[in-house]
Formats: C-alpha cells, sequence, structure tokens
C-alpha cells in the first residue's frame, strides 16, 4: 500500500487526472440545458459521461500510463527492479493500479457534476450506473494497454503513442459499425432517451472482458525478464481464461437490427403522464413527468387553436409509446428540458395528417407548383397562429383563399382535406378568390 500511495503521489497520473477533470467539468457545466440532449435524462447523462471519459481522458490516461511504465529504463534503474521481491507483474500492477485510480477520482467528480446537472432540471428517476461502470473497467483496460506498451517498449515516443493510438481506434470504430470491436472496446455514442435501458447483461460481460484483460495485459511484458521476476502462470492462466470467455461471448451476442447492441427497450408504462384539455391529449413517458406542466399549457394552447375541428391529429404520444387507434400521431421529445413554445410547436406539426408513404405528392398548380401537404400545413398553422412559411406570390394568394373565406368554409376545405391526404388523394378545390373591393 505504501509503494502504491508513493506512486500516486510522484506518478505523472495525478497531473493527466487534473487536467481531464477540469476539461471535463468545464465541457459539463458549459452547455445549455434548453440546448442538450441529455441533461433532464438520467440514462443519457450517464452515456455522455461514459463517452468522455473512455474517448478523451482514457487515452491520455493510457499515455500517462505508458510514461510512466518507461520510467525505471529512461532512469537506468531497470537492472535495480528486476531484484527486488516483487514479480514485474506486481510492479506494473501498482503503476497500474496508481494511474487507474487518479482516473477513478476524475471520473468520480465528472459524473458528480454531470448527475447535478440533471437532478436540476428532472426529480424523476435517478442515477444509472451501469454505463458508467463499463466506463470505469473500460479505463482500466486503457490504462493497462499503456503500462504494457510502456514496459515492453520504454521509449519516449511510446507514451503519445499509446494515446493516439486509443483516440485512433475510437475515431476509426463508427466506420465500420458490424466490426466486432465495437463490441470489445466500447464507447457508447447513442441516443436513448426514456425509451431505452441499459442491456445489463452484456454490460457485465463487457465488465468482465475489459478488467480481465486490463490485468493480464501488464503481466506480458515480465514474462521475457529473469526467472526471478516472472508472474506465476496459474492467476494469468486463470485471469485469460475470464478474458476469452467473456470477449467471445461479446461477440457472439446478437442483437435485431436496427436495435442497439448495449441497450433494450423499455415496456410500455402501465400508465403514462398525460395532459388533457378539451379533445386534445398529449401523453410522456413516466421519466419526463417533469414535463408535465409545460405539456399542460402547450395543450391548452393547441386545443383552444384546433376548436371544434375534426380530421387532424388530436392525441400525441411521446416516441415509443404506443399509439392508439384514431387520429394520434408520434410526439418526439428533441430534449429532455423542451420550452412550452417548442412543445407547442412539436404539437402543431404532430396534428397535421400523413398521406401513405407509398403516396406521391400532388403538386397544386394554385401554390406554384408546391405539394398540396405545404398549403395544407400553412393553413392550419395560420389558423393557430403560428408562423408561416412564405413560398412565393403564388403560394401566398393560394393560402390568402383559404384564409379569407368565411369559418365554416375554412372548416369544410380543412376537414375534407384532412381525409384526402390520408387517402392519398388530391385536395379539394380551394375556395374562390375573394372579390376585389370597387
Amino acid at each position: 500500500m505504501r509503494v502504491l500511495l508513493t506512486e500516486m503521489r510522484r506518478g505523472e497520473a495525478k497531473w493527466v487526472a487534473g487536467l481531464m477533470g477540469a476539461i471535463g467539468c468545464y465541457y459539463f457545466l458549459s452547455e445549455s440545458p434548453a440546448q442538450s440532449d441529455w441533461i433532464g435524462w438520467w440514462t443519457q447523462t450517464s452515456l455522455r459521461v461514459q463517452l468522455f471519459a473512455v474517448i478523451v481522458m482514457g487515452s491520455l490516461m493510457s499515455s500517462a500510463a505508458a510514461w510512466a511504465a518507461g520510467r525505471a529504463h529512461r532512469h537506468q534503474v531497470r537492472i535495480w527492479a528486476d531484484t527486488t521481491a516483487r514479480s514485474g507483474w506486481t510492479q506494473s500492477l501498482v503503476l497500474w493500479l496508481a494511474a487507474w485510480l487518479w482516473s477513478l477520482i476524475a471520473y468520480g467528480v465528472l459524473t458528480t457534476v454531470a448527475f447535478a446537472r440533471t437532478a436540476q432540471v428532472s426529480e424523476t428517476g435517478g442515477p444509472v450506473w451501469t454505463p458508467l461502470l463499463l466506463g470505469a473497467s473500460m479505463l482500466a483496460l486503457q490504462t493497462g494497454v499503456g503500462v504494457a506498451l510502456g514496459t515492453a517498449l520504454p521509449s519516449r515516443v511510446c507514451a503519445p503513442f499509446a494515446g493516439v493510438l486509443w483516440y485512433g481506434l475510437f475515431v476509426a470504430l463508427p466506420f465500420v459499425p458490424t466490426s466486432p470491436l465495437n463490441k470489445l472496446f466500447p464507447a457508447i455514442d447513442e441516443h436513448w432517451d426514456t425509451l431505452f435501458e441499459p442491456n445489463t447483461t452484456r454490460m457485465l460481460v463487457a465488465m468482465a472482458w475489459c478488467l480481465a484483460l486490463g490485468l493480464v495485459l501488464p503481466a506480458l511484458p515480465a514474462l521475457r525478464r529473469s526467472a526471478t521476476v516472472r508472474p506465476r502462470p496459474l492467476p494469468l492462466v486463470a485471469l485469460g481464461l475470464v478474458a476469452l470467455t467473456a470477449g467471445g461471448a461479446l461477440v457472439a451476442f446478437r442483437t435485431p437490427v436496427p436495435d442497439s447492441y448495449w441497450a433494450v427497450r423499455k415496456a410500455q408504462p402501465s400508465q403514462a403522464a398525460c395532459a388533457t384539455s378539451g379533445r386534445t391529449t398529449a401523453c410522456l413517458w413516466p421519466e419526463d413527468r417533469h414535463l408535465l406542466p409545460r405539456a399542460e399549457a402547450a395543450v391548452r394552447h393547441v386545443d383552444t387553436g384546433l376548436g371544434t375541428l375534426s380530421g387532424l391529429n388530436r392525441g400525441y404520444y411521446a416516441t415509443g409509446l404506443e399509439l392508439p387507434r384514431g387520429h394520434t400521431a408520434e410526439l418526439p421529445l428533441t430534449s429532455p428540458d423542451m420550452s412550452e413554445e417548442e412543445l407547442t410547436d412539436a404539437m402543431f406539426t404532430a396534428s397535421l395528417p400523413q398521406p401513405p408513404p407509398e403516396c406521391e405528392p400532388h403538386l397544386l398548380k394554385e401554390t406554384g407548383g408546391y405539394p398540396e401537404t405545404f398549403l395544407f400545413e400553412a393553413v392550419v398553422r395560420h389558423r393557430l397562429g403560428a408562423p408561416v412559411e412564405y413560398y412565393g406570390d403564388d403560394f401566398g394568394a393560394a393560402l390568402e383563399r383559404v384564409t379569407t373565406a368565411p369559418r365554416t368554409e375554412q372548416d369544410r376545405w380543412i376537414e375534407a382535406s384532412a381525409g384526402h391526404i390520408r387517402a392519398c388523394r388530391p385536395v379539394p378545390a380551394l375556395p374562390p378568390a375573394p372579390r376585389a373591393r370597387p
């Protein structure tokens, strides 16, 4: 223990861990909740911390471990190290553990900062630890590779090479998504929101693989040294079998496309969190209950604007929730901290009927050749008082023909057009143009 504490106090890893902790804190504190896709979702917060730790911090900590492992060679004291009572594996494990513990300290600070930011947005749910544990085991593997490289190739060039090797690996892996390396060296850069939860079994197997391999690798350079410092074969073989079994299981696991390898879909909630006003309803996942007051205000606004109109979608269900029969639509939650205005606009868009997937767009001559769905959306948005896209004078004239018609005629055209769009038929003729005043 004394040797470990001395290495932690005098080694280079503490400076790298401190730098990574400072950079990570700035990264997790600088992002705005309104523009973030993770502040407010506990699982996504865990993934974001894990991704930063593995790709950025892990790469640099691997370099720091390689530099520390080559210290005995640079200071020309390797021959003294070979005369100690500790085996070469034990010596390497001290370097590995010192660097890993410093990275875990920085990792804990970043996790605390990120979870604190999520707690400010959502009090629903709590921390999700499995992705973070996987990230910690991946840091152990990266540190082990650094120690092994620094011991086997004690050159000044080896240390930066270890970091570049890891960073280059994580940059290259997304270009080959079906490669087994994605399963063996996980850096989970995916968006799960509240629809998914970690695949605990696979993550635990991946943790066993990373930890076992991270312990085995520092022992390999010691096999070439003198008999007095060679590691004992039995624990080395046992750890090697654990790494081989866990790694083989990771490669053998299969996932239905396009589902994530590391996540599973949640079962439908027994009771969703819903906001209702008049004929309009919006339902969220239970974990999104912190958005319910804003959703209630948005539903009131949309219901007031749509009034008694029929034919439009009046039931909005967050992505992943089963859609009941009738005029319902998916409500995408792009951020865990969506504002009332953003939710209102998302409901406006979801209220529009959609043509069948195989339906070819019908171009409307009166609009200047734009699809009729463009005009329909503009009419509904005008009715709701929402911003309307401008596509030219012809389009504006066609829009005016509908919006200046009597209210009952507008309602008939909107309701009939909604049915025609769903049936992939051209919308009815536009109301006649208003007569010019004499």
